[in-house]
């Protein structure tokens, strides 16, 4: 999400979430931090998106709740994947959708844009170009220079090329870091297709392909080899569902009704004949391909001589549960086959010589790098010195830098950045005090100890009771759990002697002496909850 201010007015350029960390338990999503837009929110003329992935338009229902009546400008198949976001929060009434085309051009209050066609994972990706007294705000989106796209709608390098030498050139751009570490070239779309081709020719049962729903040309190309093979496809999960019926409406991906079946009637088929196109090739619990991992599918039981592919990249983070999966699905017996062993996906993002030809074709005069991790920007910046960009023009920025576009940019301020959790239905109530129990909560446990005193005296009434959770396994370590009971019990009477009846203090006495002996005995530390009921 970023934010670009002219003439006091701001225009905002995509909106994504992310998906959290193991080291963030419970939580389901991650939102940009809104607080900066929300001090500002009557200065906001727009947002324009740069594509449809979730991690660029997943957050702005959210940032919605907060603002009513803002223009959002997307391509067709872009804004068709946001109004099922927006609908299903109710909010869809809350904005003014704008489509706009590749090669098309729009105003905005004081903001003139132009948009150029770039190839990437999914369909209808834009660069933005914004005009600026100084020259070009050039931010290329997610993309890759792919020569043969399955849709013949390549980068548009002569566009690009243009904006170098148009008006007062492109004075700084913001480009796309996610694969700078990546030697060469991407590969084509179109080397993806025969593999799969292959995969469900020579397969003798059901193939399941597990992709991501708005990956279109993926998606295509397995219907293709399925249609070529004479097997009907079978789509499964509700995000698939809503992006194959978006590219359809739109023209955009063609599938016979006559090819297409239900998935509940998968089972009353010859199973030779059935492609099953779904969503969980990222491991999520309770994805299709997780459940049919775990043999709890209701409509697709995976047995020997299937075939299973799971056609995408692992985004970091996500690689445990993917392995879980991998592995379960290997010992139901099916053949699986996904990456790097297999050649069954094709990256979205631009490798090193790709991203050299964007820095040579719009020849910037200042450059930032965006999207990924500082260092994949530090990659990227590298790249850019060979090209001929001097060091003192590149600039590597974190969430939240401000950088002032004049003759010479420099960042000059920070501004309130960061992430914002989602939990259940409560957003940004869990913050970082939260995620750090929880952290301990997962590491060493709980131990609760429950004590009935006399508020007068300070006398134990009942217990100590010590219960556990999560830190030693009662049935082997009683012997500890007694010694800890004996522990507090000696406590308290040392508080009863000294008179201490503050239940606040009786609370400090036990957790130390617990954390004291816990520590010795076990080298561990588990979170200790004295609660204390006067009577």
């Amino acid at each position: 999400m970023a934010c670009i201010e002219l003439a006091g007015r701001i225009l905002i350029v995509d909106v994504g979430l992310s998906f959290p960390h193991a080291d963030m338990p419970g939580i389901d999503l991650v939102l940009p931090d809104f607080d900066y837009v929300r001090e500002n929110s009557g200065r906001v003329e727009a947002v324009v998106l740069t594509h449809g992935h979730e991690d660029h338009i997943g957050a702005l229902p959210y940032l919605l709740r907060d603002l009513d009546g803002l223009p959002v400008y997307g391509t067709a198949f872009t804004l068709a994947l946001l109004r099922g976001k927006l609908e299903e929060h109710g909010v869809a009434g809350r904005c003014e959708l704008h489509e706009v085309e590749a090669g098309g051009s729009a105003s905005v209050g004081p903001f003139s844009m132009r948009f150029l066609r770039v190839t990437h994972s999914l369909l209808d990706g834009l660069a933005v170009a914004i005009d600026t007294p100084f020259g070009t705000i050039l931010h290329t989106g997610d993309f890759k220079i792919d020569q043969t796209p399955l849709d013949g709608r390549a980068t548009d390098l002569h566009g690009l090329a243009g904006e170098a030498t148009a008006g007062g050139g492109v004075h700084l751009l913001l480009s796309d870091s996610t694969n700078a570490e990546e030697v060469g070239y991407t590969t084509s779309e179109r080397t993806v297709g025969p593999v799969l081709h292959q995969i469900i020719e020579t397969a003798p049962q059901i193939v399941v392909v597990a992709c991501f729903s708005s990956h279109i040309h993926r998606i295509a190309q397995v219907v293709t080899a399925a249609r070529a093979n004479e097997r009907v496809v079978a789509f499964l999960g509700r995000s698939m569902h809503t992006s194959v019926g978006a590219a359809r409406s739109l023209g955009l991906l063609h599938v016979p009704d006559e090819d297409v079946v239900a998935i509940e009637d998968v089972d009353q088929l010859d199973p030779g004949r059935v492609v099953v196109i779904c969503t969980g090739s990222q491991g999520e619990p309770y994805s299709a391909l997780s459940l049919m991992a775990a043999k709890e599918h209701k409509w697709v039981k995976l047995k020997e001589g299937d075939a299973v592919v799971l056609s995408s990249s692992l985004i970091p983070g996500n690689e445990p549960a993917i392995h879980r999966v991998v592995d379960a699905l290997y010992r139901s017996g099916a053949d699986v086959y996904h990456m790097p062993a297999d050649p069954v996906h094709a990256s979205g993002h631009a490798a090193q010589e790709e991203l050299r030809l964007m820095l040579s074709l719009v020849r910037p005069r200042w450059f930032v790098p965006i999207h990924g991790e500082r260092r994949h920007l530090q990659h990227h910046a590298r790249l850019a010195a060979d090209v001929g960009i001097p060091t003192d023009h590149v600039l590597i920025c974190e969430d939240g830098d401000v950088v002032e576009v004049a003759d010479r940019c420099a960042i000059v301020d920070r501004v309130q950045a960061g992430m914002t959790f989602v939990d259940g239905i409560g957003i940004g109530d869990v913050g970082g005090e939260v995620l750090r129990d929880r952290r301990k909560l997962a590491g060493d446990g709980v131990v609760v100890v429950v004590v009935t005193v006399d508020a007068h005296s300070g006398e134990v009434v009942a217990g100590p009771d010590v219960v556990n959770r999560g830190f030693v396994y009662d049935e082997t370590s009683g012997d500890i759990l007694e010694e800890a009971r004996k522990r507090v019990m000696l406590s308290f009477q040392e508080s009863a002697e000294a008179r201490v009846t503050d239940p606040s203090a009786l609370q400090q006495s036990i957790r130390r002496v617990l954390g004291k002996y816990f520590y010795e005995i076990t080298q561990r530390k588990p979170v200790i909850l004295p609660v204390i009921m006067e009577v």
